[in-house]
């Protein structure tokens, strides 16, 4: 896995990473680096390479100052706890072919787990009809799934307080759909 794949990470992410416990070290490090990154202040540091860092490291990858930047670190935080899968995509356009018509899905992310297909939807700010139009999807999606794949698929999503995981878990129930809910707490 190359950091550069990640886009944008927190310094939180980045300690884990590289397994540092010490604050003070981690940020002399992102001292060091300062030539060849941005950042900028969410709830911590969010630290993205800048011109200078691209061209260091051969990517290609712009990654602009928006409101784009907490939904990737959430999703960097999925990656890290299921220990960065090699086959996990970022955003992969879904076509599904359901009684005779095609429908289409970008979830935030999938990737595979002992032989289980899982996909990532990540509940930044998202508004909750839309996260249940997402789990409409999926419940009309994973019979065809399952039937091409072999397995059972299951849906994992991110999101920010207890009240929307516990509304995702009984609207994906109501659904028939395997879920996973977890909530920024989660990942501290």
């Amino acid at each position: 896995m190359k950091l550069d794949e990640m886009e944008v990470l927190s310094r939180s992410q980045l300690q884990r990473i590289l397994q540092i416990d010490n604050v003070r070290t981690i940020n002399a490090i992102l001292s060091s680096m300062s030539t060849y990154l941005n950042h900028t202040r969410l709830h911590e540091n969010a630290y993205y390479l800048n011109k200078k860092g691209r061209d260091y490291l051969g990517s290609d990858k712009v990654v602009n100052k928006t409101n784009q930047l907490e939904h990737k670190l959430m999703r960097n935080d999925l990656r890290i706890y299921y220990d960065y899968p090699k086959d996990w995509k970022n955003e992969p356009e879904l076509i599904i072919k359901m009684n005779g018509q095609r429908e289409k899905i970008s979830p935030d992310a999938t990737f595979t787990m002992q032989g289980t297909n899982i996909f990532i939807e990540v509940d930044n700010k998202q508004s909750m009809v839309n996260n249940y139009k997402k789990i409409d999807f999926y419940a009309r999606a994973f019979p065809t799934i399952a039937y091409k794949s072999g397995s059972e698929p299951m849906l994992v999503f991110y999101t920010k307080t207890e009240v929307r995981r516990n509304k995702l878990f009984e609207y994906a129930e109501s659904k028939g759909v395997s879920i996973g809910v977890f909530t920024k707490e989660d990942m501290e």
